[in-house]
């Protein structure tokens, strides 16, 4: 990694996890490139903890006008996440009203779960509707909203609410391998009756969320599918490190040890287990869900594939997960040759 690479990850790790870490000096025009970073990732204001973490460090200190440019993108950030944190709540206090029960799921139940909320990025909506009248009913008030709505498959209807984007789940996850598919749906609706649900807040509202052992699966499928689509997240990957360090205790790691193997996800599980090791400053011990570390990873280059400072390709990741790899690559051909014939 380079020195930019490094002192972001550390800033990063001071930020989000309040690690003690140990800024390298760096010249005016590479601060700059670490904001430029921080920037584009929408991570500027996740970072700013970090340079206030370490503040005091001689070598951390940098220019006034990249101080006074960090500081007013995290106040953009803050009013930004506000903004749209009201817009959620709102909607969901709308849905619970109308007794639709929503369960929020992904990155706005993920923020909850960070030191200040409002440094974590904005994004899609992902609301889950475990049953199928209430799924409809909440589709139909959306479609009135906007017209404009789309169904990604039928299993997702995204849509525009005030400024957010939104997607109703009927489905909690799919996966393109169709055994893997079965065996994911089975294991979410047994625990889904067995493991109940958790709660967040959101603005001044109780939402519901997936309880803890269900969350961890999900946030480790999704990151799945979206290694093997773009590369990794991470976003994704910070928020599974915050899952394990707020939420571990009330985690059932054999459950989620047997499923990974279930779905045949063990080499994946290596991956994040070997990133939050080697780049978020987990100890082995933190991740009791993966029994050994033994696929080796170029933690380097995967830094600077997050990063953006080399590209990003998601073959690479093929071997990690062959099987949901190949229904990936078959079912893209299959949509390919069916917009020709259309």
């Amino acid at each position: 990694m380079t020195i930019i690479e490094r002192n972001y990850f550390r800033l990063l790790r001071a930020g989000a996890y309040g690690s003690e870490e140990v800024v390298e000096p760096m010249s005016a025009w590479k601060w700059r490139q670490l904001l430029a970073i921080a920037r584009k990732l929408d991570m500027a204001a996740l970072l700013a903890d970090g340079v206030k973490a370490c503040a005091n460090q001689f070598f951390a200190q940098m220019p006034s006008d990249v101080v006074e440019e960090w500081n007013q993108t995290t106040t953009t950030a803050e009013q930004r996440h506000q903004e749209a944190l009201n817009d959620v709540a709102l909607l969901l206090q709308q849905q619970a009203t109308s007794q639709l029960r929503p369960i929020l799921t992904g990155l706005w139940a993920s923020q909850a779960l960070y030191p200040i909320p409002s440094h974590h990025c904005t994004g899609l909506v992902s609301i889950y509707f475990p049953y199928a009248t209430q799924g409809k009913k909440a589709d139909d008030q959306a479609r009135a909203i906007d017209a404009n709505a789309t169904n990604p498959n039928k299993h997702v209807l995204r849509y525009t609410w005030q400024d957010l984007s939104v997607e109703h789940r009927h489905c909690m996850l799919q996966l393109s391998n169709k055994l893997n598919n079965h065996t994911l749906k089975d294991i979410i609706e047994k625990e889904w009756l067995e493991g109940g649900t958790s709660h967040i807040v959101v603005g001044q509202q109780r939402i519901e969320t997936m309880a803890p052992t269900l969350a961890m699966l999900v946030a480790l499928v999704e990151m799945v599918k979206t290694t093997l689509a773009n590369g990794v997240s991470l976003w994704q990957l910070l928020d599974i490190g915050m899952m394990l360090r707020q939420l571990g205790d009330r985690m059932d790691f054999v459950k989620i040890e047997s499923w990974i193997d279930r779905l045949h996800f063990q080499r994946m599980a290596m991956l994040t287990a070997q990133l939050l090791t080697g780049l978020l400053g987990f100890s082995t011990d933190e991740v009791p869900f993966v029994r050994e570390f033994s696929t080796k990873a170029d933690i380097d280059a995967l830094a600077s594939s997050m990063l953006g400072t080399q590209g990003s390709k998601a073959a690479r990741f093929t071997r990690y997960c062959l099987g949901e790899s190949m229904m990936n690559t078959l079912a893209s051909i299959g949509h390919s040759i069916g917009n020709v014939e259309e």
